[in-house]
């Protein structure tokens, strides 16, 4: 008598299944990204493996080897991309600060593959509309334990600098590759959920506030020291436009004024703000 607990081969033969579309996209990803999962189907074989007689099938016919070159090729090719592509061109700042906070490669891949964050991705072609990979992977790590904002600083300095320009150079990169890929990918094979994302004339913008002494880390330049002027002390943070067009992409700080008139729906001064930014071939 067969003590095997899975679906039967015997039943598999008898009445034949199939996975739709979704439940296939969903195997695919279980197998390209659980390890837990592929070494469990290593070890214990397909019929003890699989959740239904069409799992079965596909994963009966599996090849071991063959699977986990191609998971490892998956998560290097997040990490590396095509041509320059990936997490790592993505996010080169923000991975220095995340390696001095003791986060290597490995680690963030494992729980980036786990995380909510990643199942917003589209990560197999041809599967349905889902958010770019930087901007997945840019959400996950602003979630990590302790990169979230906390009140600003003027002067970071020794074990918590890294902390304090972390969140921040996240979501600069973020911005700069988002905001890259709407202007020259053609067509556009994602969505994205960020609201500051706004449509221009000929590309795409956003406002984002950072604090003064990261925005001097972001341009290379060192934190300018004392009041703004008179007795007024320098701001918390300091807003800053993001544009990008076919012609280039531009970063730098606004006024108050202007990051107001481009923000708030039906500001007076918003479309005499965006014709000179226009003149300017930044809208």
């Amino acid at each position: 008598m067969s003590t095997t607990t899975g679906p039967s081969a015997e039943g598999v033969a008898a009445r034949p299944a199939e996975l739709d579309a979704d439940e296939l996209t969903e195997l695919l990803l279980r197998l390209l990204t659980d390890d837990d999962f592929r070494t469990r189907l290593a070890r214990d074989g397909a019929a003890a493996t699989a959740r239904s007689r069409a799992e079965f099938a596909c994963l009966a016919t599996v090849d071991h080897g063959e699977l986990d070159f191609t998971a490892r090729r998956f998560r290097g090719n997040l990490w590396s991309g095509d041509a320059g592509a990936g997490i790592a061109a993505a996010f080169p700042r923000s991975l220095e600060l995340l390696a001095r906070a003791g986060w290597n490669r490995e680690q963030l891949l494992a729980a980036f593959l786990r995380s909510p964050e990643f199942a917003d991705y589209r990560a197999l072609p041809y599967t349905g509309e889902g958010i770019s990979l930087e901007e997945a992977f840019g959400r996950f790590v602003g979630s990590l334990p302790g990169v979230a904002p906390g009140p600003a600083r003027q002067e970071p300095s020794g074990a918590g600098a890294a902390t304090f320009f972390l969140s921040g150079t996240i979501k600069h990169e973020m911005l700069l590759a988002l905001l890259t890929a709407l202007v020259h990918e053609a067509p556009v094979a994602f969505r994205t959920d960020m609201a500051e994302i706004m449509p221009t004339v000929h590309g795409y913008a956003a406002v984002h506030h950072h604090p003064p002494a990261l925005l001097a880390e972001l341009r290379g330049r060192a934190p300018a020291a004392g009041p703004v002027d008179g007795d007024r002390q320098a701001p918390e943070t300091v807003p800053c436009l993001y544009s990008s067009t076919p012609r280039g992409l531009a970063f730098g700080p606004v006024s108050p004024h202007t990051a107001e008139a481009l923000t708030i729906p039906g500001h007076p001064a918003g479309d005499e703000v965006r014709q000179a930014l226009l003149k300017r071939g930044l809208w």
